[in-house]
């Protein structure tokens, strides 16, 4: 049986956080969108204004991967942005690393 992580609420985004750890004010952030100020305000406060399409163009104006926007900048990052551009062969290995200390829980 699949557990729902978020129900029907969306999960809290870290979007200010990120633009503090990236020094970024609204206006700057605004910039990088092609939106004004204070759309990027709104979005920062009223999360639920955010879908997934303005989700991934906040991440992208960022330099981050979407899911990023899930944790805040001082998390541990995750498997995936840690490998995200090792070669294949080094994703593959680690993800099998990964396999064989799961199922020694």
């Amino acid at each position: 049986m699949a557990t729902k992580i978020y129900g029907k609420r969306r999960g809290h985004l870290f979007v200010a956080e990120w633009m503090e750890h990236r020094e970024l004010s609204d206006e700057k952030l605004a910039n990088r969108l092609g939106v004004d100020r204070v759309t990027v305000t709104r979005w920062r406060n009223q999360q639920h204004r955010l879908n997934p399409d303005k989700i991934a163009a906040i991440a992208v104006a960022l330099d981050l991967e979407p899911e990023a926007l899930f944790r805040p900048p001082s998390a541990r990052p995750s498997l995936d942005a840690l490998l995200r551009d090792a070669p294949a062969e080094l994703q593959d290995t680690a993800a099998d690393i990964v396999k064989r200390l799961v199922s020694h829980r």
